[in-house]
């Protein structure tokens, strides 16, 4: 089905604690709980597992939800004390770690509308102000764990994310989680673009944005050209929704 673009706007909107109504105080409290963990050795689990989740910080819906927004849309500077794997293993826990229901927050009765989609829209800035950096010295195989725990969160998130296929039946969800991916797909980081191409294979038949999907991956492919033969063919197993 053919849909009416969405123009885009040369920034984002600025979303702060103050601006989604989130205390202050519960949101560097999250940040602690999130991403102020040692980083594990060879023979230690990630923190949540399987006795460390944080009990005693419970959030409501709408606040783990206003977390998010905040979170993704200042993760540059908010997460810059962390390193590599504190932010890997935390954003791990944030987008679908078993261990975890942050995911399903979004898709609680008592989160309106607006405020989930506000969430979305602050969902780019996370690839292009912490991903997008972090990683863009990274050129390994399509799949690899060569960027560790946050290279695993980058090119997973879409593929064990819970809270699309829980909203996928919104017409407005679908909508907004195709202009996520389409701005991850114009960022000129490799890993992003993977990130976004792995979500656009794992969606193709959800999304019903099947114009714009073939319009991207056909411009993407052009600009492309033979200069990265692994990245052409796994925008064309994207485009048939054939990625692993």
């Amino acid at each position: 089905m053919k849909r009416t673009r969405r123009p885009r706007t040369a920034t984002s909107p600025e979303f702060t604690t103050e601006s989604v109504g989130l205390d202050p105080a519960l949101y560097a409290q999250a940040l602690q709980c999130l991403f102020d963990r040692p980083e594990p050795n060879e023979q230690q689990q990630d923190w949540y597992w399987p006795d460390e989740a944080p009990e005693n910080f419970n959030p409501s819906p709408l606040e783990w939800t206003r977390i998010q927004t905040v979170l993704f849309a200042n993760a540059g500077a908010h997460l810059a004390p962390y390193s590599n794997e504190q932010v890997g293993m935390g954003l791990g826990y944030v987008m679908g770690s078993p261990a975890s229901d942050i995911p399903f927050a979004v898709c609680a009765s008592s989160v309106p509308e607006a405020e989930s989609l506000a969430m979305l829209q602050a969902m780019p800035r996370l690839w292009r102000d912490c991903f997008g950096p972090r990683l863009a010295t990274v050129h390994a195989p399509i799949g690899s764990d060569t960027g560790g725990r946050l290279g695993y969160a980058c090119y997973m998130w879409f593929d064990v994310w819970p809270t699309l296929w829980n909203m996928r039946h919104r017409q407005s969800w679908r909508d907004a989680a195709w202009h996520v991916l389409e701005e991850l797909f114009a960022m000129p980081v490799r890993e992003v673009q993977i990130s976004a191409l792995h979500g656009i294979g794992h969606w193709v038949n959800e999304l019903d944005h099947d114009d714009d999907i073939n319009r991207s991956i056909t411009a993407f492919v052009k600009r492309l050209g033979n200069s990265d033969k692994e990245l052409l063919q796994y925008a064309e197993a994207a485009r048939s929704g054939r990625v692993q």
